[in-house]
Formats: structure tokens, C-alpha cells, sequence
């Protein structure tokens, strides 16, 4: 009896492998099988704790006046993993979209809530129908679920009716009352802006009030200009100070003046020869020419060609300017006419 027993035990155990390698290859013919429908089981089978995606749709307001403003907020509850495609361009078939939608999420317990606010209005009466919206839910594993929010109605009522459904008379004109007092403010203040202008056109009347002409003094006889500004030059004693060019300058301009003033010549815009032109024409001393001239060339010389004579010929110059005065100077009324004559011209 103990014999048997193992050698029992022995038997079933090599009959069970040899089982077992025979049955081997069917299993490795099922297995590519099973490996190739496993993701299809996979995406069959619910997840533990997946949220189904839901969508709900509020409205702020079920009447409203027409071009009120009234809110629709479409609400879709899925999982924190998935997302929401919203349509665009939104169709809100009678309504207009008033400002451009901005989608939001927040995390609930166990989701994600994804919220699109609306601001519509409408300018139309009646029930008006806000058409469904499709929306798309797209989970990790790229499965789209698809969403319809359903219609939303709202019904819209006219500005100011009537609630007793009567027709209205047409109204008069509205009367002004008129009384004394509430005239009393415009009167002062029109008498107030007169008074202000009055005042306003007096000051801008005596400002622009011309001046009575003052009698112009009678010009001095050009001879004696020169001769006091030949007096003042030779006492200021530039030459031995070394001011040679700003002593032939006022030397020249000094005669220039009185030819101009004498003569009526415009020395002082003209050139050296121009003067002297103007002089030829005027019947004057060719003696009083030349020396005009050997005046306005050393001074030139002197300005221009930076000569620098020396202290006794700059001082021989004034004399001979004073002679040039003296010999051309009209004694007696005909002085004063000749002084005038340049004044005349100048204005």
C-alpha cells in the first residue's frame, strides 16, 4: 500500500505536464489576440470615479424690455482632465452678442466646471428663442463627447406701454410761468454785461486815441554837428591811447554825416566813390573833392588795409576835415533851409 501511493502521485503529476505541453501553443496563439483588443476593452470600460459630462443652461431674466440687457450662463460640469470646445462664432439666432465671451473653469468636488457668460439683447417683440448650442467635452484619451445646451426663451415687452390698454390723448403745450422775479436775474446781469462793455470801449478808446503831433524841433545846422563832434574827437586823444582804427572810423563817419546833412548825399550807404560822384554833382569846390577824398582814402586805408600811420598824421586829419566845414558852410538863413532840406528828405 505505501508503495503504490507515490508511485500513484508520480503518474498524475507527468500526466498533468505532458497536459500542459500540449495545451502550450493554443495559449501562445491566444495571447496576440488578447494584447491587440485590450486597448478597445480598456476605452469600453468606465473609469473608477469618472465624471460624466453634463451641461446646463440659466437666464438672468424670462421678460425683458426690448434692447435690455439680459445674461445667459451655460454651465458643463466634467471631468479635471478634459476640456470644453466652445462654437465659434456662437449663432444667437434674433439676439446680438452685446460683448465677446470669455470662457472660465473652476475645480468642484470630483470635476471641473467650464462656464461661457452671454450678454444679449434683442430689438424685436415676443417670445424669442435662443438657439441650442453644440458643444464638444474632450477627455485625456481624446474621446469627444458632444453637449447641447437646448433653447432658451425669453420674452420681450415694448418700453412704456400703457398698462390700462387705452389709448392716450395728445398733450398741450407746456406753459411757462412768467413772473416779475424770475425775470430780475437776466435783468441784472444784461445790465451788468453792458456796463462791462461800455467800460471795456472806453479804455480801448483812449488807448488807441492818437496823440496830438508834437512840433519837431528845428535840426541844427549841419556845420555845426560837425564841428562839436570834430571838438569831441580830437579831446578824447585816441591816437596816443593806440585806438588808431576807432579814430579814423569816427573821422570818416563825422564827415560822412555832414556831407550827407550839407549836400543831401547818402554818404553814409555809399562807397568812397560813390561820395565823391555825388559831390561832382552837386557844383562843388574840386579843391573841397580833393580833400574830401584824401580824408575818406586814408581812413579806408586805415580800416581796411590795417595801416597804422603815426600820431602826427592822424592828427593832421581833423584839421583838415574842420577846413573842408568851414569852406562848404552856408552862413545866414540859407543855412537853417539847407539843414532842412536832408530832414525833409529823411522822412
Amino acid at each position: 500500500m505505501t508503495t503504490r501511493a507515490p508511485a500513484a502521485a508520480f503518474t498524475a503529476f507527468l500526466a498533468a505536464v505532458t497536459a500542459a505541453r500540449a495545451i502550450e501553443p493554443a495559449v501562445e496563439a491566444v495571447e496576440p489576440a488578447a494584447e491587440a483588443i485590450a486597448p478597445a476593452v480598456q476605452a469600453v470600460e468606465p473609469r473608477a470615479g469618472a465624471v460624466e459630462p453634463t451641461a446646463e443652461t440659466t437666464v438672468s431674466a424670462a421678460t425683458a424690455a426690448v434692447g435690455d440687457p439680459v445674461t445667459v450662463v451655460v454651465t458643463v460640469r466634467h471631468a479635471p482632465d478634459a476640456t470644453v470646445r466652445w462654437p465659434d462664432p456662437i449663432d444667437a439666432g434674433p439676439f446680438e452678442v452685446l460683448d465677446p465671451p470669455v470662457p472660465q473653469s473652476t475645480a468642484v468636488d470630483g470635476g471641473t466646471e467650464s462656464r461661457l457668460e452671454l450678454r444679449i439683447a434683442a430689438f424685436e417683440l415676443g417670445e424669442l428663442s435662443l438657439p441650442s448650442l453644440d458643444l464638444e467635452v474632450v477627455d485625456a484619451a481624446g474621446g469627444v463627447t458632444t453637449l447641447a445646451t437646448g433653447t432658451v426663451t425669453v420674452a420681450l415687452e415694448s418700453v412704456g406701454r400703457d398698462e390700462g390698454g387705452d389709448i392716450r390723448d395728445i398733450k398741450g403745450p407746456l406753459a411757462i410761468p412768467f413772473e416779475a422775479a424770475t425775470l430780475l436775474p437776466w435783468i441784472a446781469a444784461l445790465a451788468a454785461l453792458a456796463a462791462a462793455a461800455a467800460w471795456i470801449y472806453r479804455r480801448y478808446r483812449r488807448r488807441t486815441r492818437p496823440e496830438a503831433p508834437r512840433p519837431a524841433r528845428p535840426p541844427r545846422p549841419a556845420h555845426v554837428v560837425a564841428l562839436e563832434a570834430l571838438d569831441a574827437l580830437e579831446a578824447a586823444g585816441m591816437p596816443e591811447r593806440g585806438e588808431i582804427k576807432t579814430y579814423h572810423v569816427r573821422l570818416s563817419d563825422i564827415l560822412r554825416v555832414y556831407l550827407e546833412g550839407r549836400f543831401g548825399v547818402d554818404a553814409m550807404e555809399m562807397t568812397t566813390g560813390e561820395v565823391l560822384d555825388g559831390l561832382r554833382g552837386t557844383d562843388t569846390d574840386r579843391a573841397v573833392v580833393a580833400d574830401v577824398r584824401h580824408l575818406l582814402d586814408r581812413c579806408d586805408l586805415v580800416k581796411f588795409a590795417k595801416l597804422r600811420p603815426a600820431i602826427p598824421e592822424c592828427r593832421g586829419l581833423a584839421p583838415l576835415a574842420r577846413r573842408v566845414v568851414d569852406v562848404t558852410t552856408i552862413a545866414g538863413p540859407a543855412a537853417a533851409e539847407s539843414a532842412a532840406v536832408p530832414a525833409e528828405q529823411t522822412t
